[in-house]
């Protein structure tokens, strides 16, 4: 029969317990840093590719001559990068600027863009204003 002797050292069962438990909730806790992480991760790309699609839309839009810009809208849904998820949507409307303190012709362009992020759909829109003597020069 072996003795056990009170003066020796070891973890009660209730130590044990607690450190598991303690353990398990910082695991928790990390696991959905991490997921929260991934997703935030995911939405910010998903922004930061549909606002690198507006700007290079107003970039060839800025690259055709001002007499070329016709009014109308315009869907360029299918010059969206595959990476956004479906549904997804891009268009551009140009129309006459209603700015009255200019003394030449300058169109309007609004550009929108419309993509689904982790089950949310996200709208974007941007507005910028082409003269006829150049970007910014009206």
């Amino acid at each position: 029969m072996s003795v056990i002797n009170k003066n020796q050292g070891g973890f009660t069962i209730v130590e044990i317990v607690v450190a598991i438990t303690v353990a398990g909730f910082i695991t928790l806790g990390l696991s959905v840093m991490v997921t929260n992480l991934n997703v935030v991760s995911d939405r910010t790309r998903d922004l930061v590719t549909a606002i690198s699609a507006a700007e290079n839309k107003f970039e060839d839009l800025r690259n055709s001559t001002f007499l070329a810009l016709s009014d109308g809208t315009v869907d360029f849904t299918g010059e969206l990068p595959s990476t956004l998820a479906e549904p997804k949507q891009a268009t551009y409307t140009i129309a006459d600027s209603s700015l009255t303190n200019v003394s030449t012709a300058v169109k309007e362009v609004n550009v929108t863009i419309v993509y689904n992020s982790h089950g949310k759909t996200e709208t974007l829109e941007f507005r910028e204003f082409i003269g006829e003597l150049g970007v910014g020069q009206y």
